[in-house]
């Protein structure tokens, strides 16, 4: 019997702590003039709101110096320019009118959302941006995927012009030309370098591969002993990036990466002419052999005529092996493993 009546005892106590609470509250709101309200520093009352202030994005390319083209991978003027181009979609993306109330420290410049990813993607901590931009964590973050989303949704940014999915046959001329200028054999009709990475990942939870409808252990690639996904991607002479598939697990292979992405079913289907007649690409031993797929002369025992072409095949080929360094080099998000 006594601990029924002590339950309730507590229970009535809470309930009357509540009640008072909600009064007090009431009592405050009914004292606050129209005025009063626009002047509390919180979306409602009672919030806390940690105080920080906002840096202006060229107090921190002063006082980066010579560094800051290391700390943002460009330069000032390649700054402003990326800036210029994005600003039509940052603002889509981040709207400066608030339903309720204002922001307690201030808007935040869409140079300074920008500056936050753009040293996110450079291999910074969330932490470390929170503090040399004044923001919160949860701006920092909303910074990163707007600006990503501004970055997909701009046609400027895009590997190819019209935003096409390769380059048009003009410019697999352009680029079949720069080959011929770096191997030494004269190879003259190649317009893209082809290949597969693993971008790192955390492993992902057992909910991740429930709604992903995959199962974990289609993400660990057992050659590199990481989980992934598998990057396929293209590039010209001049190491740029001109298509790029991302849509299967570590475990796929770069094979059945390629045959089910946009580009390998028009190809296999050779249902147009996406690729300029007389001309390929160039991959390693993983494709089969085609007229639009170059690869080395496989086997041990070849002839020194085979064995020449497939010296001369891996010079041009391992462009985009260079480009995969460098993008990896440049982004040192790519360095660590990434959230799913």
């Amino acid at each position: 019997m006594f601990l029924p009546r002590l339950t309730q005892r507590i229970r009535q106590r809470r309930e009357k702590r509540q009640k008072s609470n909600l009064l007090l509250v009431a009592c405050l709101l009914a004292v606050l003039s129209l005025d009063d309200r626009k002047l509390l520093r919180g979306r409602y009352l009672g919030s806390k709101n940690i105080g920080c202030t906002r840096k202006q994005i060229n107090n921190l390319f002063q006082e980066l110096g010579s560094h800051q083209r290391r700390a943002y991978r460009m330069s000032v003027d390649q700054f402003t320019d990326l800036h210029e181009k994005l600003l039509p979609n940052l603002m889509k993306e981040f709207p400066t009118t608030r339903k309720w109330g204002r922001v307690p420290n201030g808007d935040i410049h869409l140079k300074l959302r920008l500056s936050a990813a753009l040293r996110y993607y450079a291999g910074g901590s969330p932490l470390d941006i929170m503090l040399t931009h004044g923001i919160s964590k949860s701006s920092v973050y909303r910074s990163i995927w707007g600006t990503t989303d501004a970055i997909n949704a701009t046609p400027s940014l895009s590997f190819n012009q019209n935003n096409a999915e390769i380059p048009s046959h003009e410019e697999q001329a352009e680029i079949a030309e720069g080959f011929k200028l770096r191997s030494r054999a004269g190879f003259d009709k190649i317009c893209l370098a082809v290949d597969g990475m693993l971008v790192w990942t955390v492993q992902p939870s057992a909910a991740d591969c429930e709604e992903l409808k995959v199962g974990e252990r289609q993400f660990h690639c057992a050659r590199k002993d990481k989980f992934g996904m598998n990057l396929m991607a293209g590039c010209d002479h001049m190491c740029r990036f001109r298509w790029a598939d991302l849509r299967h697990p570590g475990l796929a292979s770069d094979y059945l990466a390629f045959a089910t992405s946009d580009l390998g079913v028009q190809l296999e289907h050779d249902n147009n002419d996406i690729i300029k007649p007389g001309y390929t690409m160039v991959g390693d031993n993983t494709w089969v052999p085609q007229q639009w797929m170059a690869t080395p002369i496989s086997g041990h025992c070849i002839s020194g005529t085979d064995d020449a072409y497939n010296f001369y095949h891996s010079q041009v080929r391992i462009t985009i092996e260079r480009a995969f360094g460098i993008f990896v080099h440049r982004w040192g998000i790519l360095r660590r493993p990434l959230s799913m």
